[in-house]
């Protein structure tokens, strides 16, 4: 049933006449379940809307975000999606890279960096991630292990090569050996709003990963 309130949260009508708000979650990190009541509330004064209250169940949960406030505009659109870069580390490979040196100009570094992550993945991944954005650490430290997502491997590694950093590739974690980030069934189901921002692109919206998703109306 959640592919109903999918659709029923994508039409023109949805976001002109109603309002969908967070009435509360609870997760159970034993089972890595998350609970969602929503509500859809008439905001329209001439088209009535009946009153909806949905419950929404994310099986095998491994992270939730963006929920701190009742009122969800803008982004109130429902869409699953099996290839974010949210789920990159999830579905992929992991590197297990090594980067000695110490960039000359720890500033344009982090902001080519920067500029990277936001071109490969929409900013969902952001250089804090893997690096230090502080000149002071790089005053103190000249090498630094990360691991990756296989795929952010070329670029990366052309940066540091630019800023005369040395990075190799030490290990390739694959499968079961990645542990906990081994999900390849994993998916992503986001609050957006492609009018506003496109699914791939970070501005704020609400996201859920989770290996399952279902929906039923309680009200």
């Amino acid at each position: 049933m959640i592919q109903k309130l999918i659709e029923r949260t994508n039409t023109t009508e949805f976001y002109q006449d109603s309002d969908l708000k967070l009435e509360s979650y609870n997760y159970n990190p034993s089972s890595n379940t998350l609970e969602m009541f929503l509500s859809i509330n008439q905001i329209s004064y001439d088209i009535p809307i009946e009153y909806e209250e949905w419950k929404l169940t994310c099986i095998k949960t491994e992270n939730f975000n963006g929920f701190f406030s009742q009122r969800m505009l803008p982004y109130v659109k429902l869409k699953v999606l099996k290839n974010h870069p949210l789920l990159l580390k999830y579905h992929e490979n992991e590197l297990e890279c090594e980067i000695k040196g110490k960039p000359e100009n720890v500033n344009e570094f982090i902001g080519e960096l920067s500029n990277v992550l936001e071109k490969e993945t929409g900013n969902w991944i952001t250089v804090n991630e893997y690096f230090w954005n502080n000149v002071e650490y790089y005053k103190k430290y000249s090498k630094r292990t990360i691991c990756i997502p296989k795929s952010l491997e070329k670029s990366i590694k052309e940066v540091c090569k630019k800023h005369k950093l040395n990075f190799s590739v030490n290990n390739e974690i694959i499968g079961e050996d990645k542990g906990y980030a081994d999900k390849p069934k994993a998916k992503v189901l986001i609050f957006g709003n492609e009018d506003v921002s496109p699914n791939d692109f970070f501005l704020n919206q609400h996201f859920i990963i989770a290996e399952e998703f279902t929906a039923e109306r309680i009200k």
